[in-house]
């Protein structure tokens, strides 16, 4: 029998401190979040991510995005606040801000240092603010090896600079192909993606918060043999694009029509959805 890798939303949207769960279901993984300098998603998405996670890292000049919505309180009107839920300052602490700090904002570091929260640099030429923080991440699984290893969730990347988003679907392929992590997500403003290896998946999308704009990028490889189920056109032998490719045919702009997709792939393949509410 094949193995089926699940890609589950509601796992990154979960608090570890929920007991509302079904009988003999297992409980939800471990989230750790690493928080890009990158417009962070839409605060009702960002609100259910932040209290998933039993770790919070900032790269570097994420902490600079954290200080401007939850201090400065920049951008709140158009981004779902809440004052009830979202306004206690000492809720939205991260537990490090780790990189070269050269984006680090001086009054960002003041905040966070004076609360407590350990900023520290790591003068590294040869890795990114992000290589950093998953080194870390990497350190603190090592050092309890009877526990499992943390799902994932980058929040951000995925908008600017065009390079930069390239780098952050290469930084994705290498964990999941080099590195071995069975589930890392991202999570930007606009889009969130993963990287799907070869094989089969299930993928269980919330759609109040994701959708219904998806896509299938056979990046980095001449062609992709790729099966899917519940989108709108769906991709296969006797569907669409069969192969895909970029010199020949890309789902782009697809639509999901149900909350359960599968995908197989003979190559690696990065899947990608809209966030709702994060287009302007």
């Amino acid at each position: 029998m094949t193995d089926v890798t699940l890609w589950d939303t509601h796992s990154l949207l979960s608090s570890p401190h929920n007991t509302a769960r079904a009988p003999n279901s297992p409980p939800p993984p471990r989230n750790a979040l690493i928080i890009l300098n990158s417009p962070l998603p839409p605060q009702p998405l960002f609100r259910r991510l932040w209290d998933a996670a039993s770790l919070r890292f900032c790269a570097d000049g994420g902490a600079n995005r954290l200080f401007d919505r939850f201090v400065k309180g920049k951008g709140r009107a158009a981004d779902g606040w809440d004052d009830e839920l979202d306004g206690d300052e000492g809720r939205w602490l991260p537990d490090l801000v780790l990189g070269d700090l050269d984006s680090l904002r001086e009054d960002a570091r003041r905040y966070y240092e004076g609360k407590g929260v350990r900023v520290e640099q790591d003068p590294d030429e040869y890795s990114t603010d992000l290589g950093k923080t998953v080194t870390r991440l990497s350190q603190l699984e090592s050092s309890s090896p009877s526990q499992a290893p943390y799902q994932l969730v980058i929040i951000g990347g995925l908008s600017g600079r065009l390079d930069q988003t390239v780098h952050t679907l290469h930084a994705l392929t290498l964990l999941a192909e080099k590195e071995g992590r069975e589930r890392v997500w991202t999570v930007g403003r606009e889009s969130a993606a993963v990287v799907l290896k070869k094989g089969k998946h299930h993928l269980k999308l919330d759609l109040s918060l994701f959708g219904k704009t998806c896509g299938i990028l056979p990046l980095g490889t001449s062609s992709a043999h790729v099966t899917t189920t519940g989108l709108e056109w769906n991709l296969g032998p006797k569907d669409h694009m069969y192969p895909t490719s970029l010199s020949t045919a890309v789902s782009t702009s697809n639509h999901l029509v149900q909350e359960d997709v599968t995908v197989e792939t003979d190559v690696a393949v990065i899947w990608t959805m809209e966030v709702r509410g994060g287009a302007e």
